[in-house]
């Protein structure tokens, strides 16, 4: 199914009353620089119930009433351990229709299907679930407009008259019949998935759980000569509720179909967040501000990829843009963390705009409208344009799709040129997205940048500020020398690489070794 699709089948969980989908900018490369890839297959509620990253990015919104429905559906199922229980099995009940009328799961407009029926129990099962989540989500106190609006329909469908035909034309059907272990019933779903010419098409006997043999045996002619007879009645009477079924497969499964991927959008989050707390990491949802004031504060922020991947020291960092807009120029050693950080901020940023928890304990976060990424390319990606091609592609890229209302990350975009080609190129970059006023990161080695903000900003008085914000290497555990962890905060860049701190904090420098020589 394609995003498109997928995003017009989205039911209350995701929009209140009023509100539509709406566009949030994310090109392809940004998708590939970030691993929303990734990110999305590890938020899979299961492998059977995916989630994809084109699917995600749908869902983006610059909306704050969408964001703060979304906030609340989700707040409610952290909030109620039972709430996801219930949602499961409202899904596995949405999923089993669905599979057994076979044309909208297969794409099909018409075709014939077979139902299994394991002691002719599937519609007797599938109204016991149904009641059971009514039931659950009546029993929770539930704040968010979305999990009301879904209680209520199941209310509504619980109460409809043909929910109420099915289950009288059911009890009838199965009235004095013995319960056979399995049986199939066939229908054909026109264009219209209304249901036509049913039939019984096979049946299993049931042969009890007796342990005299004699009586066993017995029970079991019994059973035989009885289906002989079911068979016969079933087949006349098996029509009579052809409309039942026809009704209640086309209007009330149906209305629960579209919110089967509201569930697993939900329920895929609260695996992330449940893989979150297993690391020992806090997350919040932000509180939102004004677009206008483009803010960004977090505090306690960290990369969800290094979840994913394992990692069991995660460092977590704050950070504030100022109000207005603010470009910040990153700098610092190799194998620092800046790339690290970089992402944290972006996927803080995509989490807010899906509506759900951010990898943050507090953030105060603005939307945007496009979240624009360039990163250094990859020896794989500009093939025999040459890299200098690639990176002035990207780069021009970015500079097209930008507006004042974008979020920028830039990760060394320039690695082809000179030191002294790349800072200008660079500064040139960054001073007309200063005057466009954008926010964002540029992460570099040329420290120049950060020292020509002053510069800048006299140039250009109007748009965004400019900063410079640098890693800061710390001893490791117990005062580790010759391991680090990295911290980021505002300040001038250092002019040590991560291999002269090394040799630094075991008292080797340039001058000392010049004065032993």
């Amino acid at each position: 199914m394609s995003p498109e699709k997928w995003v017009l089948n989205m039911g209350i969980l995701l929009y209140p009353q009023g509100c539509f989908p709406d566009k949030v900018l994310l090109p392809e490369q940004t998708v590939e620089d970030l691993q929303l890839e990734r990110l999305a297959a590890a938020m899979s509620y299961s492998n059977y119930y995916k989630i994809t990253a084109p699917e995600l990015n749908e869902l983006l919104t610059r909306n704050g009433e969408v964001i703060k429905h979304r906030q609340a559906v989700m707040s409610d199922l952290i909030n109620n351990p039972k709430l996801e229980a219930a949602l499961d099995k409202l899904l596995g009940c949405i999923d089993g229709w669905e599979t057994r009328s076979g044309g909208v799961r297969r794409g099909l407009d018409a075709m014939a299907v077979g139902i299994n029926l394991e002691d002719f129990s599937f519609l007797d099962s599938y109204i016991s679930k149904l009641d059971a989540v009514y039931n659950e989500l009546c029993s929770l106190e539930l704040k968010s407009e979305g999990l009301k609006r879904l209680t209520a329909k199941i209310s509504d469908m619980r109460r409809s008259e043909r929910f109420e035909g099915l289950k009288k034309s059911f009890e009838e059907l199965c009235a004095g019949y013995a319960s056979p272990q399995k049986m199939r019933l066939g229908f054909n779903l026109d264009k219209g998935l209304k249901a036509s010419k049913l039939k019984l098409l096979y049946m299993e006997p049931y042969t009890g759980e007796e342990t005299d043999k004699k009586l066993k045996k017995r029970r079991l002619m019994l059973n035989q000569r009885a289906i002989i007879v079911n068979n016969m009645l079933l087949q006349r009477t098996v029509s009579g509720i052809s409309q039942a079924i026809s009704s209640f497969v086309t209007r009330e499964t149906m209305e629960l179909r579209s919110i089967k991927k509201d569930l697993i959008f939900y329920l895929s989050a609260l695996k992330l967040c449940r893989q979150w707390e297993a690391s020992g990491l806090k997350f919040c949802f932000p509180v939102l501000m004004p677009e206008e004031l483009k803010a960004f504060n977090t505090k306690g922020m960290f990369n969800p990829l290094l979840v994913i991947n394992g990692r069991e020291a995660i460092i977590t960092n704050d950070i504030s843009f100022s109000e207005g807009g603010e470009i910040l120029i990153l700098t610092g050693a190799n194998q620092g963390g800046k790339t690290v950080f970089l992402l944290s901020a972006a996927l803080t940023q995509w989490f807010f705009q899906l509506g759900l928890m951010v990898p943050c304990t507090e953030a105060s976060l603005s939307t945007v409208s496009e979240i624009l990424t360039v990163f250094a390319p990859s020896k794989d990606s500009y093939g025999k344009k040459g890299l200098l091609s690639e990176e002035a592609g990207r780069i021009a890229a970015a500079v097209k799709a930008v507006s004042g209302s974008s979020l920028v990350l830039f990760n060394e975009p320039l690695t082809s040129t000179s030191p002294s080609e790349t800072r200008e190129i660079s500064l040139e970059v960054i001073a007309a997205f200063k005057a466009a006023g954008v926010r964002g990161i540029w992460v570099t080695h040329v420290y120049e940048l950060a020292s020509k903000r002053g510069e800048l900003e006299r140039l250009i008085p109007w748009g965004s500020k400019i900063g410079s914000i640098k890693i800061i290497m710390k001893n490791g555990e117990n005062g580790d020398i010759s391991s680090f962890t990295y911290k980021i905060d505002r300040g001038e860049p250092e002019f040590n690489s991560y291999a002269s701190e090394v040799l630094r904090r075991k008292g080797l420098t340039l001058a000392g070794a010049g004065t032993k020589v």
